[in-house]
């Protein structure tokens, strides 16, 4: 009587929506001209850029090395 319907795990359904936008990015990318090397080397720039300032206003900039900062949880 009744047609049993099939649903999509959710998981699945979010997995084929990820690789469509990785893909869809990747054609962008490429389409784009720019190489990946110099596309991020301008983004960290323009991070560079925006964060400088902001501590510059303190009256220093604060550095930090690999194994300097709080990264690993302090205690």
């Amino acid at each position: 009587m009744y047609e049993e319907v099939r649903v999509e795990h959710p998981l699945d359904i979010l997995s084929r929506i990820e690789r469509s936008a990785a893909g869809d990015q990747e054609l962008l990318l490429n389409g784009n001209g720019t190489a990946w090397t110099d596309l991020l080397a301008d983004y960290v720039d323009a991070l560079s850029g925006l964060a400088v300032p902001g501590t510059a206003e303190n009256g220093y900039i604060a550095t930090y090395g690999l194994d300097e900062g709080h990264a690993g949880g302090c205690g």
